[in-house]
């Protein structure tokens, strides 16, 4: 494993989590589209990345395609977690079987 390999990892985890918490209604294609924009903005800015690159290279495009689709991380992202620790383990686990 590399450093992009974890970078990537992090960055799908992270705009599962911004598209399962974002506040748009995603009842119609450009609320949608409003919503990947800006989950994909967030991911670049953390990376310190250019948009383009994040969902380019970083973001796994299932994620984007499954929010489209109505599928995301929503319970387990409201979910109270006991420390950001445990929180962290339940997003990443969540987004693992939401990618299976």
């Amino acid at each position: 494993m590399t450093a992009k390999d974890f970078r990537t990892w992090h960055a799908t985890v992270l705009a599962a989590t911004s598209l399962a918490l974002t506040e748009e209604a995603g009842d119609t294609q450009a609320s949608r589209r409003r919503a990947v924009k800006a989950a994909v903005d967030e991911v670049a800015a953390y990376l310190g990345n250019t948009p383009t690159v994040a969902r380019a290279s970083y973001i796994d495009p299932r994620v984007i395609d499954l929010y489209e689709s109505g599928t995301t991380i929503a319970e387990v992202a409201r979910r109270r977690h006991r420390s950001p620790a445990a929180r962290t383990r339940d997003l990443e686990k969540a987004v693992l079987e939401m990618l299976a």
